[in-house]
């Protein structure tokens, strides 16, 4: 299970050098207002012939150098908070401006509609809450400073001889501050909106640059895995995130949670099939819940609201490629890289499916059916919805992922072969080997005993002889399957070489050892083999070597070796029986 930090969702965050940037930013257009301001204030005032007083513009102006300094002063140092430092400086140029809408008239002054400046600005490097925050600071300033000048607190000033004294109506008084507050307000909304989409766009690119980065050192699936999990967590502000893989032989997705464990079949109508037939997102409200299956997950997860995305490894192929399908039978036919888990088609190799469950097996017998499994995030947020854009994005960043859960599956695969025997799916000699050699140094360490039984099938020979190489390769599987089938599930069972397997029975001392031998070797004596009438004794029988640790030896070798003379000496006294060393 993964834990997503929980991102801002409500706006946006960016990193320290970036709030750095803007800061920077801000404050260079500081210094270009107010040297504006100084020239146009000279330039209106000698122009028009008018004799307004500048103390209060110099003082204004004056202030607002003196705080801009500090501001790009302070903004050098690197332990400084930019988010209090960028919250202060909107808030100051706002109440710098409020004392310049006061001195040049008031409604009339030509700065109040400069306030919709500082709402864009906080829109673009703020979250949303501070955004309209800000819009109501903007909202408010005037109105206090037109507030005082309507009841007589504060006397008028001025920049016109005969100017209307609006201030002193109060019917356009509000008339005024309805249209000003409607306007301050849908500039945040239109801002903060348009911010978030851009916010989510370079938060997308950017994860998918990072995911890309990481996965092209990761091979392992649960490396890729793990690293999906985290930027989906991150960028989609997930507080919890689980990885429910899907064992395609047995047709489930296994839930494991602590000490619990799901298997949800895939025939079953709920929400966890449909991602993996559709390969699409799908959402599950604990409120609307179609299957015990959701419940279960949820509850056991602590998620009310949950989204689930399937992982799917990458075809770098379209289907029609590999089947050579007609247009006529083939719904994604002539398409570019069609994944045809996505197609609703109603053929398949020439083949009408009729029902769901005919879908179903037709594409889990695809190689290019390839679902990996579900990942579910947590989006029981109450203060955000999980958008549209939120949904696609995550697919993006899956189908991005694509190509290296491929190589992934791919590698797990290679080693698995390189581990396993290719005709009884056993462990081969060389993985024995070592985990032979491991488990003698592990009972070595904890003083725990262990047993090793070496089979050798009894004029395997003869049977090949006379039935022939491919029956005798029957026989071996079936053998296998045997012996898996009545041993645990801790013990490691191999194939060690042509006719012959290897046993390793872990924290077993050679008394029970014994008996674990003389128990499988009459039951393959009286098990029923194909054939088993041309062996020379009319059934089918082994003869079993027995040696243990550290009765027999005190090193893997020692161990192997005394089981290997117990073997021979087995196969000397008649076959058909069970030897200790």
């Amino acid at each position: 299970m993964a834990e997503g930090k929980n991102n801002n969702r409500t706006g946006y965050s960016f990193d320290k050098e970036e709030l750095r940037e803007s800061i920077g930013w801000l404050i260079k257009l500081r210094w270009i207002g107010i040297l504006g301001v100084l020239v146009g204030t000279h330039v209106i005032r000698e122009a028009a012939f008018l004799s307004f007083s500048l103390i209060p513009v110099y003082a204004i102006l004056g202030f607002a150098a003196l705080y801009n300094l500090y501001f790009r002063w302070k903004s050098k140092f690197p332990q400084a908070n930019l988010k209090k430092l960028a919250l202060l400086q909107i808030f100051l140029d706002q109440v710098t401006l409020a004392e310049a809408v006061y001195f040049s008239g008031g409604c009339d002054s030509p700065f109040v509609y400069f306030f919709i400046f500082h709402i864009v600005i906080s829109g673009i490097i703020l979250p949303w809450k501070y955004t309209f925050a800000f819009g109501g600071l903007a909202i408010f300033f005037p109105a206090l400073v037109m507030g005082l000048k309507h009841i007589g607190v504060l006397p008028h000033y001025g920049i016109f001889k005969d100017e209307p004294m609006l201030f002193r109506d109060f019917t356009v008084m509000s008339s005024y501050g309805v249209v000003f507050l409607s306007t301050i307000f849908l500039t945040a909304y239109f801002v903060t909106y348009l911010s978030r989409k851009l916010y989510k766009k370079h938060e997308e690119i950017r994860r998918l640059y990072t995911l890309s980065e990481r996965l092209r050192s990761s091979i392992r699936l649960r490396e890729v895995i793990e690293i999906i999990e985290k930027e989906l967590c991150g960028f989609a502000g997930a507080t919890k995130g689980v990885y429910i893989p899907l064992d395609k032989e047995k047709r489930v997705l296994i839930f494991k949670n602590n000490n619990e464990a799901i298997n949800i079949p895939l025939l079953d109508s709920n929400s966890f099939t449909e991602a993996i037939m559709k390969g699409s997102a799908m959402t599950i409200d604990h409120r609307a819940l179609t299957s015990g299956y959701e419940a279960s997950v949820l509850k056991a997860l602590g998620i009310k609201r949950a989204f689930v995305l399937p992982i799917m490894a990458a075809s770098l192929r379209p289907c029609y490629e590999y089947f050579n399908c007609p247009d006529t039978e083939c719904a994604g036919y002539g398409k570019e890289a069609v994944k045809c888990w996505q197609v609703v088609s109603t053929h398949c190799k020439g083949r009408i499916m009729r029902n769901v469950i005919e879908k179903l097996d037709a594409c889990l017998a695809c190689e290019l059916f390839t679902p990996v499994g579900l990942y579910v995030l947590d989006t029981s947020r109450e203060h955000m919805p999980f958008e549209e854009f939120d949904i696609n994005a995550c697919m993006r960043l899956l189908d991005a992922s694509g190509l290296a859960v491929s190589n992934a599956l791919l590698y797990e695969k290679t080693m698995e072969l390189s581990k396993t025997d290719g005709l009884t799916g056993l462990k081969n000699h060389r993985e024995f080997k070592e985990a032979f050699n491991a488990e003698i140094l592990r009972a070595k360490r904890y003083q725990r005993p262990c047993s090793l039984l070496m089979i050798d099938i009894d004029y395997f020979k003869n049977y090949n002889d006379t039935n022939g190489h491919p029956q005798g390769d029957v026989l071996l599987q079936k053998l296998a399957e045997l012996m898996k089938e009545n041993l645990k599930d801790t013990d490691v069972v191999a194939r060690y070489g042509g006719e012959e397997f290897a046993i390793l029975l872990l924290e077993t001392p050679k008394d029970q050892a014994e008996s674990i031998a003389e128990r499988l070797r009459n039951m393959i004596e009286w098990c029923r083999f194909p054939k088993e009438k041309t062996q020379p004794d009319g059934k089918l029988t082994v003869s079993i070597g027995l040696s243990a640790f550290p009765d027999d030896g005190d090193s893997a070798e020692q161990v192997l070796h005394a089981a290997d003379e117990a073997l021979y000496e087995a196969k000397r006294a008649g076959r058909n029986r069970v030897v200790s060393a």
